[in-house]
């Protein structure tokens, strides 16, 4: 974890930057997902050399991915759309 957390020391200015762009794509608030941090999931692709909106665009498809899920493993809902919900309605 120590690298993570080094990563966002380097780019921490510009992974609040690209949260805030994240932010922008959704029509709802951003959730959190368990594990990392999602600002320090941000400065770690950024320090993978990303850039700010490459960032950003990871972050979305990343949740997205975690959204969507094969009929068979969805519980509830309209059945292809898991507990972490989609980051926009557009696409449902």
């Amino acid at each position: 974890m120590h690298q993570y957390l080094a990563a966002y020391e380097t780019h921490k200015s510009a992974a609040h930057e690209a949260f805030t762009m994240l932010k922008t794509w959704y029509d709802r608030v951003v959730y959190r997902v368990p594990g990392m941090d999602t600002v320090i999931r941000l400065a770690w692709r950024l320090e993978c050399g990303r850039t700010v909106e490459e960032a950003a665009a990871n972050e979305y498809l990343y949740r997205w991915r975690l959204a969507i899920r094969d009929f068979d493993q969805c519980g509830g809902g309209n059945g292809a759309v898991s507990v972490f919900g989609a980051p926009h309605t557009l696409g449902l």
